[in-house]
């Protein structure tokens, strides 16, 4: 009775709804001119960002500007509700600004 009680319950659960979510959520057809891309950064280098972010509890979240030309980064801090967001020059070097970002956050956070 247990298990399948607990079954019931979790089945309600906002999470393993994602499917239905995901099928609602249209992305933006915004005209790109620029060409940033955040999959040209190390991606150990995004980890080590989300992953001192979280550790932090703060929200991360990477995105471009409307005209694909600077890349942006915005941080939320969950306790005092500070949000800043920063922005990088198309020709900006990903993985140096990354890696200040994250010793940011390593050493605002030991």
């Amino acid at each position: 009775m247990g298990a399948t009680a607990s079954n019931r319950k979790n089945d309600k659960r906002g999470s393993v709804n994602n499917k239905n979510r995901l099928a609602a959520f249209s992305v933006g057809n915004s005209q790109v001119v620029g060409s940033c891309d955040w999959g040209s950064a190390d991606p150990r280098w995004l980890a080590a960002v989300i992953v001192a972010a979280a550790k932090a509890r703060m929200e991360v979240a990477f995105a471009l500007s409307r005209d694909g030309g600077a890349y942006s980064l915005k941080l939320y801090d969950f306790e005092s509700g500070e949000r800043v967001q920063l922005w990088f020059n198309g020709d900006a070097v990903l993985d140096d600004e990354l890696g200040k970002v994250f010793a940011k956050l390593d050493t605002e956070n030991l």
